[in-house]
């Protein structure tokens, strides 16, 4: 609160990129729901505002990181931290997609067309933030974060559409899922590692989008979805999981015990 009120801009950063959330969300919701009936519409706006709703809350806290990993304060959200959040925000409009009744090809469509483009904001939020900046503690914190939400709501999706099998859309939720819910057990420990992606996670991610797309043509063509992700699942998604979660082990192992009176201090934040 102590930033935003001392800053015009940061507030005018947050509002922005908020009212764009809100608008482009709902917008999304609202034809969605349409294609389905305007049964579902009602419904549909009000899941999509709680879950705005969630989402700003986090943003707006995140106010108190945004500073660089050397800690000078930075007075803006920023392009690359707006585009991770609007990726969050658009997991429950897209996910209707899925849920609602709509004919199979157009679900399809709109599921690797809409969806695809927002999965590729993952990609454009860190080539911004290295090219043009500014690079934040906020957005190294946030960006794994909202993966965490998108790349289940992903799965969850693509497995009601019957482009993955189970055991696949779980692989990919637990892989994103679980460093999250850990979380508060290594903070509770007074562990302090960095909250960044590690470079298998990066290799596991690239390749996780590769194989949802590949098994969306197989789908589309009428293919053995189940075949399919046997051979590209198997061998590409399965070692890399296994080897971040390994070097998120070790990552946790070397963080150093820190006091709650560091913390902040350990995480890049500046004291206060």
């Amino acid at each position: 609160m102590a930033r935003l009120e001392a800053s015009e801009a940061l507030r005018a950063s947050l509002l922005f990129w908020s009212i764009s959330g809100l608008v482009l969300s709902e917008a999304v919701a609202v034809v969605i729901a349409l294609l389905h009936g305007r049964t579902a519409l009602l419904g549909a706006t009000l899941v999509t505002f709680a879950w705005w709703v969630l989402i700003a809350a986090v943003f707006f806290g995140g106010a108190s990181m945004l500073a660089t990993p050397d800690g000078r304060a930075v007075d803006r959200y920023g392009v690359p931290n707006g585009l991770t959040a609007l990726r969050a925000w658009l997991c429950v409009p897209l996910m209707l997609i899925a849920v609602l009744s709509l004919p199979e090809r157009l679900a399809l469509a709109l599921w690797v067309g809409a969806g695809g483009v927002v999965g590729l904001l993952d990609a454009a939020d860190g080539i911004i933030a290295r090219r043009i900046g500014p690079v934040t503690v906020l957005g190294k914190a946030l960006d794994p974060f909202m993966d965490a939400l998108f790349f289940p709501f992903a799965a969850l999706g693509s497995y009601l559409l019957g482009i993955v099998p189970a055991w696949l859309a779980g692989l990919i939720a637990f892989r994103f899922a679980a460093p999250l819910l850990a979380t508060p057990i290594v903070f509770l420990a007074r562990r302090r590692p960095e909250l960044v992606h590690t470079s298998w996670g990066r290799r596991n991610t690239l390749l996780i989008g590769v194989v949802l797309f590949t098994l969306f043509w197989v789908k589309l063509v009428g293919g053995p979805v189940w075949v399919a992700a046997l051979l590209a699942g198997i061998p590409t998604l399965v070692p890399t999981t296994m080897l971040h979660f390994v070097a998120l082990a070790q990552r946790v192992a070397r963080a150093p015990i820190v006091s709650t009176s560091t913390s902040g201090a350990t995480l890049g934040q500046p004291p206060g």
